[in-house]
């Protein structure tokens, strides 16, 4: 059904996920040694949209899904366009960084709920970020061509195409078919799976 003619679309998907989940805990570990101050985390606390903090039940589970689902995958999509590598992996790398930091402090704030915090927010970091890689993995292969088809009216003698088309197309349905269903099943996780294990362990 998917069709992928990218032979490599999941072996790279799984690259930039365990290069995210690195970050994630190369940040955690360095926010527990230096356990950042309180400003900081109001400060990452101020990036989530108010209409997120708010919302509760299947409400929030839609903003999740317009904020997370939507609006970040067309940031990232923005940033591909430009020619230059990788620029488009600044979301995934923040969200893995912030992610980490907020593990820390709470580790910090509260060792006992810090932890079972961390533990009821796993599941729903880690489908996120791997929805995340999934669209990463599609714009590696549209901002290739971009840059590929820009290369190559400077040069004499031109490198292999890729088409552009095909790479956009790939990215829409990877993103339908695969990476939007992740972000929805985060925002259930988030929404209700989070909470409910919280309750249970705290």
């Amino acid at each position: 059904m998917l069709n992928i003619r990218d032979k490599h679309y999941f072996q790279r998907t799984m690259k930039w996920f365990i290069f995210a989940m690195i970050i994630l805990i190369i940040s955690f570990i360095l926010s527990t040694i230096f356990s950042p101050s309180l400003d900081t985390f109001k400060s990452i606390g101020d990036k989530i949209p108010s209409s997120l903090d708010k919302a509760t039940g299947l409400n929030k589970v839609w903003e999740y899904i317009i904020n997370n689902g939507f609006r970040v995958p067309l940031q990232m999509l923005i940033l591909s366009l430009i020619p230059i590598p990788f620029l488009y992996c600044i979301n995934l790398i923040s969200t893995s960084t912030i992610t980490g930091i907020i593990f820390g402090f709470v580790i910090h704030f509260d060792f006992h709920k810090g932890l079972i915090m961390i533990l009821s927010s796993i599941p729903h970091a880690i489908v996120e970020i791997l929805a995340m890689c999934f669209v990463v993995s599609s714009l590696y292969k549209l901002n290739q061509a971009i840059i590929r088809k820009i290369g190559n009216l400077f040069r004499k003698e031109k490198k292999q195409k890729y088409s552009v088309n095909q790479a956009l197309s790939q990215l829409i349905k990877t993103y339908i078919l695969i990476a939007l269903p992740i972000y929805i099943i985060a925002a259930f996780l988030e929404t209700y799976f989070t909470e409910w294990i919280y309750s249970i362990l705290i």
